[in-house]
């Protein structure tokens, strides 16, 4: 919401399992998101939805899915869910794209 809200000030955004309706059209950043393969909460055509409005609004936008993962997998407080491999290669591709992001900014 934030990027439409105030699209000069956020050039990078970063998703861990959430989607929603938003219209982005007025966004001007790129987006890096980290999906769970099997997500009750986040099924994966809301997934394929966000990537598709995003896209539609002519936005840059990395989408990656984690198979055999649930929702919370990147979240070690909750160890029931937490899946530290899908967790470090979550964490170190978005240190990348943020990277990636701010040296595009110059």
């Amino acid at each position: 919401d934030l990027s439409v809200a105030e699209p000069e000030r956020i050039h990078s955004v970063v998703v861990f399992y959430g989607t929603g309706p938003a219209d982005f059209n007025n966004s001007k950043a790129a987006y890096l998101g980290h999906f769970a393969g099997d997500d009750p909460y986040e099924p994966q055509s809301n997934v394929a939805e966000l990537e598709q409005t995003l896209k539609a609004a002519g936005r840059p936008v990395t989408f990656h899915v984690y198979p055999g993962t649930g929702h919370w997998f990147a979240e070690s407080d909750r160890p029931a869910a937490h899946v530290p491999g899908a967790d470090d290669l979550a964490w170190e591709r978005t240190l990348e794209f943020l990277h990636r992001q701010l040296d595009d900014q110059g």
